[in-house]
């Protein structure tokens, strides 16, 4: 009685555990069902090793959506008509739970997105670390360093241009800088560089080194004859008395120029000087007035000069007396 007692606790604790379970996935996928969700789409014009479904959507590092479906955008849009050129993308459509700039929603999405793409949103693809797993990074970029890829067809989702990846970016300067060694001629610069050096060495040959070398022990001995005449210059006795007396000189104007009369004087030849322009200043008028009494007595001076030359009697006698009448 006791065995079916254990058997029967054992099998409805099962049961619990199993209906628990069952509750939990319920409860859990619920959520998931519930969960807004929005489909966006994008193109890669490079390799998407390392993307799988499934794969993380990140932006700046905060997940926000997993990739959905990979394909060719010739495949999923061979039905419509094709104006120009038709370009073959990767495809990545990937399920958005959030977005960086509104609510996730097929309306605002709509609204919001081209403005944000404006503003530069990309999708890039981003390795991790060295595991060669990688996922997509959602985020702002130089919208004229990365404009979109030109495309002829409608997205049916909203849709987010891509920009290429570091790697990729690396890989395609190297093959610039490889391309730019392509075109550069190394034979015909090798060959200018060998023309060159075999024209140097004629035109050196060619120099007059008999003459040069002449010239040269010429302007040598001239130099050396300058130098000896100069260091007899130096010899003779004066020039050190002179250098003596320069320098008892300049020291006697030094202390000349550091003696206190002289400051004094300086100060109070400057006092004199601000005292004279202030008195010339504040005298304007009583200067003219004098002027004009100095010209005035100038102008008679002047006239009695004059006189003196013309009448030099009447200068010490004075005019003469007038007549007098006489009655008959």
């Amino acid at each position: 009685m006791s065995a079916k007692a254990n058997y029967f606790k054992l099998g409805l604790f099962i049961l619990s555990a199993i209906a628990l379970a069952i509750g939990g996935v319920l409860v859990f996928g619920a959520a998931r069902v519930f969960e807004k969700k929005v489909m966006i789409e994008t193109y890669v014009d490079q390799t998407v090793q390392g993307i799988d479904v499934g794969s993380k959507v990140k932006y700046r590092g905060v997940p926000i959506g997993t990739v959905r479906r990979i394909s060719f955008t010739r495949s999923h849009y061979a039905a419509q008509p094709a104006t120009t050129v038709r370009h073959s993308y990767v495809l990545l459509e990937l399920e958005l739970t959030s977005t960086p700039f509104g609510e996730v929603a097929p309306g605002t999405i709509q609204r919001d997105l081209p403005k944000e793409v404006s503003h530069g949103l990309r999708a890039q693809l981003t390795s991790q670390g060295v595991t060669g797993t990688s996922y997509i990074e959602v985020d702002y970029l130089d919208p004229n360093r990365y404009p979109p890829l030109p495309i002829d067809w409608e997205p049916v989702h909203p849709y987010i241009p891509s920009a290429p990846s570091a790697l990729t970016r690396i890989f395609s300067s190297v093959e610039e800088v490889f391309a730019e060694l392509d075109r550069i001629n190394f034979t015909n610069i090798a060959n200018g560089v060998e023309l060159l050096i075999g024209t140097l060495d004629r035109k050196v040959g060619e120099l007059p080194m008999a003459v040069l070398g002449t010239n040269a022990l010429r302007l040598l001995e001239e130099v050396r004859d300058s130098n000896r005449r100069i260091q007899r210059l130096l010899d003779r006795p004066e020039i050190p008395a002179a250098l003596q007396d320069l320098a008892g000189a300049v020291t006697s104007l030094r202390r000349t120029v550091e003696l206190p009369a002289l400051t004094n004087s300086v100060a109070q030849l400057e006092r004199t000087l601000h005292r004279v322009e202030q008195l010339a200043a504040g005298k304007d008028h009583d200067l003219e007035a004098s002027l004009d009494n100095l010209r005035s007595l100038t102008e008679n001076l002047r006239e009695l000069s004059e006189n003196a030359k013309r009448f030099p009697a009447q200068l010490f006698f004075g005019d003469p007396p007038k007549p007098t009448k006489v009655s008959p």
